[in-house]
């Protein structure tokens, strides 16, 4: 199962970028940013906290748009503003038992987590500000690299994991299940990048590849730390068996500030062979 969502979506990323509209791609990511924050703020509620979950919605939909039109002044922008309105909606409450500072708290984390980091989405989509292919290939290599690694450190991990990687958030995850995963992404990268027009320098692919597959374990290590925290075991059932939308997209929220960023440092499209 886990597999076939993974091809899931990578063949619906394929798709829209085969339109040629890129904005529809950005739309789709701020779909399922939207989605996973319904699911987040939900399992908190339950939890007892009271988030402003419209505003957070909100802000977490508009944020992959916002950069992609405005780049990071959208980005700024838009988490600014979303601030704000929370604690309008506070100070216009009726006293202290609402809770300002806890719930403006996990508001912000909701914001921060999926707004901050899925606004990234945009940001990569947009390239950077540049014309051309650039940012729907850097997504694509993303979106072939995160599950390469979280599929590959699943069957690894499955069949020759012995070490805990941190036994205390997730016992399922191992060290080995991390390399393995590490090495799939590095591997699958590597073969989708030769038909890439902006990732085609060996050097700067591998670079890639090795941090999508060092962070996105990570982004799903940080989702499962939550849910620890919060002691659920998923925070949605989109996916039968496999959790929600965020439980699926966790390992991309690491990964997209790190694919701008080297999309702006590497400037892979300079380089050849």
């Amino acid at each position: 199962m886990l597999f076939r969502s993974g091809l899931a979506i990578a063949a619906l990323f394929v798709l829209l970028n085969t339109v040629g509209k890129s904005w529809m791609v950005v739309l789709m990511v701020a779909v399922i940013m939207s989605i996973g924050a319904v699911e987040f703020l939900t399992k908190v509620t339950d939890r007892g906290y009271h988030p402003v979950t419209p505003v957070a919605v909100a802000a977490i939909a508009l944020g992959p748009i916002a950069a992609y039109n405005n780049l990071e002044q959208g980005v700024v922008l838009t988490l600014t503003f979303a601030f704000i309105a929370m604690a309008v909606v506070f100070i216009a409450s009726s006293g202290l038992q609402s809770g300002p500072l806890p719930n403006m708290a996990m508001t912000n984390l909701g914001i921060g987590y999926l707004g901050l980091l899925g606004s990234f989405g945009g940001l990569v989509v947009a390239g950077a500000g540049r014309y051309g292919n650039t940012g729907t290939d850097t997504l694509f290599l993303l979106v072939v690299g995160v599950v390469a690694a979280d599929v590959g450190g699943l069957f690894i991990g499955a069949s020759m994991g012995r070490t805990p990687l941190r036994g205390w958030i997730s016992p399922g995850k191992t060290v080995e299940g991390f390399i393995g995963g590490l090495v799939c992404c590095i591997v699958a990268v590597a073969i989708f990048s030769m038909k890439n027009g902006t990732w085609n320098g060996k050097g700067n692919v591998f670079l890639f590849s090795l941090g999508v597959g060092i962070l996105a374990p990570l982004g799903d290590l940080t989702e499962s730390m939550f849910k620890r925290n919060l002691e659920i075991k998923d925070f949605g059932t989109i996916i039968k068996g496999h959790g929600g939308v965020l439980d699926r997209f966790d390992g991309f929220l690491f990964a997209l500030p790190f694919a701008y960023y080297a999309l702006i440092a590497l400037q892979p499209w300079t380089h050849h062979g």
